[in-house]
This record gives C-alpha cells, structure tokens and sequence, in this order.
C-alpha cells in the first residue's frame, strides 16, 4: 500500500490541508507586514519604430559562381584502348565500373568478335547506366552515367541511329 501512497502522492503534489496552512500562515504574515500602496509608473515617452517598407526591392549585386579547378585525382580519363581479342572486353568494363570513358577502335579486331565485344559491353554500359555511340564505323565512345557527350554532331549521329 506504501506504493500506491508513494504514486498517489506524485501524481498530486499537495493536498487541501497544504492550502489551508499557506493561508493561515499568509493572514499572520499580512498583519506584521505593512502594504505598500501601489505607485504610478513614470510617464513614458511614446516612441514608435519606424515600419519596414515591403514592396521595395533591394538590388543586390552577386559574384557569378565560378567552378573551383578539379584537384588532380577527380580529373576526367578518357581510355584509348584498341582490343584485339574478346579477352579485352574485361579491361575496358572495369573502366566503365571506375567511371572513366572508353574510346574504342575495332579497327584491329575481326567482325565477329568487334560484334561480340559491342553486343557484351553493351550490356555493361546498360547495366551501370550509361551509354554508348558509335563514332565512325570502327570507333564506339563508351561513357559510365557520370558523363554527358555534348557537340554540335550529336544530334545527326542520334538521328542516323548510331547512338544507343
């Protein structure tokens, strides 16, 4: 029971006999003290802030951003790599997983296995999101998602379909 006092008491921290001995001991205390009548406060000065104008703009002149130089690590690799065996293929994904772009020439490569290695890094690039065009008949730029190919050229290879 000692626990449902001790709970009961924390869930209320007084009781109606704790009001009735702070007004007894407030009524004794009240006749030994003299009340001090309540003053006037001083007259103040009224002082108003002048209001903020809304509606005027500000013109604020602001440096354009300019890009910080890339540290030497973070610089963009383009790979030249001119395969000559299906084996190749490996070298140039890892490329590819490491985000860098790959320039390829088959130029040196039979038209079987060019076929096999464009049909395999195609998937490659697919499966890490990036893309791959066809530059000149023997010549693909393989590019990871991180890089964009831009060029006035661009839209007539897209549209002759040597872009995947």
């Amino acid at each position: 029971m000692a626990f449902l006092d001790n709970f009961k008491n924390a869930l209320r921290p007084y009781d109606d006999d704790d009001y009735i001995e702070n007004e007894a001991t407030e009524e004794e205390t009240a006749a030994f003290e003299p009340v001090a009548e309540p003053q006037p406060a001083p007259a103040q000065e009224e002082y108003s802030e002048p209001k903020p104008k809304f509606g005027k703009k500000e013109h604020r002149a602001y440096a354009a951003p300019q890009p910080a130089p890339a540290p030497e690590k973070a610089r963009m690799r383009l790979m030249l790599i001119t395969p000559t065996e299906f084996d190749e293929a490996a070298e140039i994904a890892d490329n590819l997983k490491d985000r860098r772009a790959v320039l390829m020439n088959v130029e040196k490569t039979d038209n079987e296995t060019a076929r096999r290695l464009i049909d395999f890094l195609s998937g490659v690039v697919y499966a890490l999101g990036g893309k791959i065009m066809r530059i000149s008949a023997q010549a693909y730029v393989l590019t990871p998602t991180n890089v964009d190919l831009v060029g006035e050229g661009m839209a007539d290879l897209e549209s002759a379909g040597l872009y995947f």
